[in-house]
C-alpha cells in the first residue's frame, strides 16, 4: 500500500509541476483522451521538446537527446524453449539458422541490403525473431508466453552486475553467471543466444498509444 502511494504521490507531483509550469492541456474533443494526463505530458514533451518529468539522453533540457541506437549485440535467455518445436527452439533463429548469412532475409529485414551485414559465419539472430518465436509459441499451443526487456543492459552490464553481486569476476565470455536469471535453468530447457538491434530506418514516426509505426 505504501508502494502505491508513493507512486500516485510521485505522480501527482509531476502533473501540480506541469501545471505550474504553464501548460496548456493537448486539445482533444475525446474526453478520455483529454482525460490521459501521461498522454498529455507526453505529447507537450514531443512538441516543446522539453519536459518537466523525464528525458531522454544527459541534458535534462531536451526531451530526446538519443535519436540513434546502439549496433551492440545484445544477449537473450530464454526458458522453455530448449527442445521446442521449430520456431520455439532459440536455435532456429540462432548459430547456423542466423538470418544474418543470407542476403534474402536481410533484405527482408531492411527492405534494402545494408553495407557489410551479410555475414557467412553469422550466428546472431535479428530482434525481429523474438517476435517470430513468440508467434512460433503461440502457434504451438504455448499459453503463457512472458517477454522482459531490461532496457540498457547488453552484455558488458550484465557482467558488471554479476561481478558485483559475486564480488568477482567469474567470466569473460558467454552467458556468464551471477544473476537469478543466468544461473536458472527452468529444468534445463532454457537457451542464450544474442540479437542485432539496429534500427531499421532513421525518422521513424510512431504512434505510441496504437502501438503503430506512421511511416514506415
Amino acid at each position: 500500500m505504501f508502494r502505491l502511494s508513493l507512486v500516485a504521490l510521485v505522480f501527482a507531483c509531476c502533473l501540480l509541476r506541469l501545471a505550474a509550469l504553464g501548460s496548456d492541456p493537448v486539445p482533444d474533443s475525446d474526453s478520455a483522451k483529454a482525460a490521459d494526463f501521461p498522454r498529455q505530458i507526453q505529447e507537450l514533451a514531443i512538441v516543446n521538446d522539453k519536459s518537466p518529468v523525464a528525458y531522454w539522453g544527459t541534458d535534462p533540457e531536451k526531451y530526446t537527446g538519443w535519436k540513434s541506437h546502439s549496433n551492440r549485440l545484445i544477449p537473450v535467455y530464454t526458458f522453455g524453449t530448449k527442445g521446442g518445436k521449430p520456431g520455439v527452439d532459440l536455435n532456429s533463429w540462432f548459430g547456423e539458422a542466423s538470418p544474418y548469412r543470407s542476403e534474402a532475409k536481410v533484405q527482408a529485414l531492411y527492405g534494402y541490403l545494408p553495407e557489410r551485414t551479410v555475414n557467412p559465419d553469422a550466428v546472431w539472430m535479428d530482434q525481429t525473431n523474438i517476435y517470430d518465436l513468440q508467434k512460433a509459441a503461440a502457434d504451438s499451443g504455448k499459453k503463457y508466453i512472458f517477454l522482459v526487456v531490461f532496457d540498457g543492459m547488453d552484455w558488458q552490464t550484465t557482467q558488471a552486475a554479476a561481478i558485483w553481486n559475486q564480488k568477482k569476476v567469474s567470466y569473460n565470455e558467454g552467458r556468464g553467471e551471477g544473476t537469478h536469471f543466468q544461473s536458472y535453468n527452468a529444468n534445463g530447457t532454457t537457451q542464450f543466444g544474442f540479437m542485432v538491434t539496429s534500427a531499421h530506418n532513421e525518422g521513424t514516426d510512431v504512434d505510441v498509444n496504437l502501438q503503430a509505426v506512421k511511416n514506415s
